[in-house]
């Protein structure tokens, strides 16, 4: 539960910050597998975040569908930092929320790790990995192309 709440105080803490903040778009789709129960198909990821101007950071709401294999979902609150600008720049992030990627498809927490590599402009390589905390919970891996708008 520490992690959840350090996460929570983060973003109130960057939401208080007085900067004007830039929203973007983008949508991620490609490959998609889990281990409970064991699937694999394809996916996509809607996600919507504000960049802070004066930190190198981004936070944004994700939601990660599959489209196929053993379906399920995964909504969650992120904190994405950058390590380089422009053209081969890339990303880092981490998040929590609600999914429900487990085998009897009920609804937990979940946690999520992912990176990035701009491969052109407004394009990316993502690679993402959610865990869904508790008993029958699974974990899924993504990997795909993101398109920023």
């Amino acid at each position: 539960m520490r992690p959840t709440l350090l996460i929570v105080a983060t973003l109130a803490a960057l939401t208080a910050l007085p900067i004007h903040a830039l929203a973007s778009v983008s949508i991620a789709a490609g490959g998609y597998t889990q281990n409970a129960p064991s699937s694999t198909g394809g996916a996509i990821i809607l996600s919507s975040g504000a960049s802070i101007p004066a930190v190198p950071l981004e936070v944004q709401a994700s939601l990660l569908t599959a489209i196929s294999g053993g379906g399920g979902y995964a909504l969650t609150g992120e904190i994405r930092g950058f390590t380089g600008g422009g053209f081969g720049g890339a990303y880092v992030g981490a998040g929590a929320g609600i999914a429900n990627l487990s085998g009897d498809r009920t609804t937990g927490p979940v946690f999520t790790v992912f990176a990035g590599k701009s491969i052109a402009p407004f394009t990316s390589i993502e690679l993402r990995v959610d865990r869904q905390t508790k008993d029958t919970g699974a974990t899924a891996g993504f990997v795909g192309l993101r398109f920023s708008f």
